[in-house]
């Protein structure tokens, strides 16, 4: 009776052991400063540079370097590239609307001024910029090419979390049409 006994304490007290010292395996965890893998040919930002509306997906997949996943319910393919970035194009009539989603910390620019992005929202009825023009009122800062058609594309420019969007039409000669910051 006392040797089952000490076999149920023996038992408890690895239990309990294995409970507080956990089983070893630690998840391993990448430096801060080491920059995530991309997969692929290219980059979100340098794939959005290549793809064209009118190109077909096989052609998208030879520029990206793998085959996108087509959404079952849609004419509609993704290609992730790393954990937060990826491009989505939807077709529709032999046209593509292509679409990057971008880490926003990645692209977060500390030289962006949220002020001059307000005033171009403000003034947008009046006045209307080209891209060249817009970047030129944003002192240089350049955006990055969030989506585009065949008939406009959007840039986006992020500052501390705030998001500048601002869209081109080329009905409207390459005017902006759109812009918000959320």
């Amino acid at each position: 009776m006392k040797i089952k006994k000490l076999g149920h304490y023996l038992c408890l007290g690895i239990i309990i052991l294995g409970v507080v010292t956990g089983c070893g395996n630690k998840p391993t965890e990448l430096p801060e400063n080491k920059e995530e893998e991309v997969k692929g040919n290219c980059t979100v930002e340098g794939c959005m540079n290549q793809i064209e509306p009118k190109m077909k997906v096989e052609e998208v997949n030879q520029i990206i370097g793998f085959e996108g996943e087509k959404k079952a319910e849609s004419d509609t393919y993704s290609w992730q590239l790393s954990k937060k970035t990826k491009i989505e194009i939807e077709y529709k009539n032999d046209l593509g609307s292509i679409k990057a989603t971008y880490d926003k910390d990645e692209i977060n620019s500390d030289d962006f001024k949220l002020s001059i992005a307000y005033e171009i929202v403000g003034d947008i009825k009046e006045k209307t910029y080209t891209y060249e023009e817009m970047v030129e009122k944003l002192e240089g800062i350049e955006g990055h090419l969030e989506s585009k058609s065949s008939t406009s594309k959007m840039y986006v420019w992020v500052k501390d979390g705030k998001t500048f969007r601002a869209t081109f039409s080329d009905s409207l000669k390459g005017k902006c049409s759109i812009v918000s910051i959320r």
